[in-house]
């Protein structure tokens, strides 16, 4: 074979390898909607068409009331008319060059990245094997079983119980600020929440507007005393009050804010739950190992001296866009949240 034909040959599968694997960051996009020989043919343009058959399958991926509407001969040629005149429009688009529009290829970029992302996921291991269910139930037992909690609100003078005078004057100012607050309704907060700002003499709750937030039976006598546990069981209705209260530190004035039922659920409870929680985590994870993969396999670098140079004046005037946003990773959506 004379070397010049060698060459040339040679030259050809060069050409024809670089259309079949184009350059990084260029793409051959094929638009057709019929990309297979074979079919009825019902609606025709150039270079492409529908047939019978897809169009059919388009047909069964509606609802059935949405069919109801395509039962005429008049309504199926207004629907495929439709369909021809968006693919001809895309064609239109490609023929003027708009596939590189920044703003095209911002939204082309990011229906890329979605999905592989949606391939990526389906294809990451998520089985969950019951010994790792079993294994997080008893890591996050206490998330599925607690005790029945409350949530007060207090106002609080400070009186140790051996002081008389202090003790006498606490529980008189005590009385009259309980007066002021029986004359409103139960529903009035706002009341309760200003004296105990104003007023209160507890550090941890004052800037709070008095509120301790929910705690179980153990916790409130730990913390505040075993009278204001014995003052508050009987409350059930949202805003009722009881005070003055004495402890060993002074007087409580109390409202309930709201009551948390004791929680105890079982394995099997939260079977599914936890399952969905493991899956979730093991995709999120398999989706960040294929980001370090991707990022090593194309070499990313980042050039720390002349990023910390790029300026970002938190001063300067909003401009107006001068392009599409740039796209960034977006996170896998964990249905159940990730297991620690």
């Amino acid at each position: 074979m004379p070397a010049s034909f060698r060459s040339l040959l040679l030259l050809s599968l060069m050409l024809a390898a670089c259309e079949r694997a184009p350059a990084p960051g260029r793409a051959v996009v094929d638009v057709r909607t019929t990309r297979q020989e074979g079919g009825t043919p019902v609606v025709r343009w150039q270079g492409d068409g529908l047939t019978a058959e897809a169009l059919e399958q388009r047909f069964l991926e509606m609802s059935p009331a949405l069919r109801e509407r395509y039962q005429t001969p008049e309504a199926k040629r207004e629907y495929v008319e439709s369909m021809a005149r968006f693919e001809m429009l895309a064609r239109e688009a490609l023929s003027r060059g708009l596939q590189d529009d920044p703003e095209v290829l911002a939204s082309f970029k990011r229906a890329l990245v979605n999905r592989l992302m949606r391939q990526q996921l389906e294809q990451a291991p998520a089985t969950v094997t019951e010994a790792e269910v079993a294994e997080a139930y008893a890591r996050q037992r206490g998330d599925f079983s607690r005790p029945a909690q409350v949530r007060l609100s207090h106002i609080f003078l400070a009186a140790p119980r051996g002081e008389a005078a202090k003790v006498a004057a606490a529980r008189s100012k005590a009385e009259e600020w309980m007066k002021q607050l029986r004359a409103v309704p139960l529903t009035d907060f706002d009341t309760f929440r200003k004296l105990a700002r104003e007023q209160s003499e507890e550090p941890r709750t004052q800037p709070l507007d008095g509120d301790m937030r929910f705690l179980s039976d153990e916790a409130l006598a730990r913390t505040y005393g075993p009278e204001v546990l014995e003052a508050t069981r009987g409350l059930t209705e949202s805003g009722a009050l009881v005070g003055p209260v004495q402890t060993e530190q002074g007087f409580h004035l109390l409202k309930l804010q709201g009551r948390m039922p004791a929680v105890d659920l079982s394995l099997e409870d939260v079977r599914e739950q936890l399952a969905e929680r493991l899956r979730s985590a093991k995709q999120t994870k398999a989706w960040a190992n294929f980001l370090e993969d991707v990022a090593r396999r194309q070499q990313l670098s980042v050039d720390e001296a002349a990023l910390g140079r790029v300026g970002v004046d938190v001063k300067a005037p909003m401009r107006a866009p001068s392009g599409p946003m740039p796209g960034t990773v977006p996170a896998p959506m964990a249905s159940g949240g990730a297991v620690p």
